[in-house]
């Protein structure tokens, strides 16, 4: 049995100027709700980093302080992860697991170039 054509919910296509107005409301009080929300993010965020430095001090020296950089160094970019292990209080550990990071990464990379040049593939579009 076939369907009957049913109509959109909105037929945005037929809105009366009134209606067009109303959806424009609607979508600024959407962006004001967003704006709003975004504010509030920002200012929890500052919140926390004005905190930051007293925990730290804190939690120097103990486990909590190599779970802590731990956590921010493993979802940190290879940049980022070098910034954390420069930080003064990053456990040497951490440092230490940074660096191998690192490593691992550039002995992958060079990896990869050694078999694209075994390939005749070369690191650069447009060459080969």
């Amino acid at each position: 049995m076939a369907q009957k054509h049913r109509h959109p919910v909105i037929d945005w296509n037929r809105m009366t100027d009134r209606q067009r107005q109303m959806k424009a409301r609607a979508e600024n009080l959407t962006a004001q709700i967003a704006l709003d929300q975004h504010r509030e993010h920002d200012r929890a965020n500052k919140t926390l980093f004005a905190s930051l430095e007293s925990v730290l001090a804190q939690l120097a020296g103990t486990p909590k302080a190599e779970e802590f950089f731990r956590l921010f160094s493993e979802t940190a970019t290879q940049a980022n992860a070098k910034r954390i292990a420069n930080h003064p209080d990053c456990p040497d550990v951490v440092r230490d697991e940074i660096a191998q990071r690192i490593e691992t990464a550039g002995a992958i990379r060079g990896n990869e170039r050694i078999a694209r040049a075994a390939l005749g593939k070369t690191d650069h579009a447009g060459e080969g």
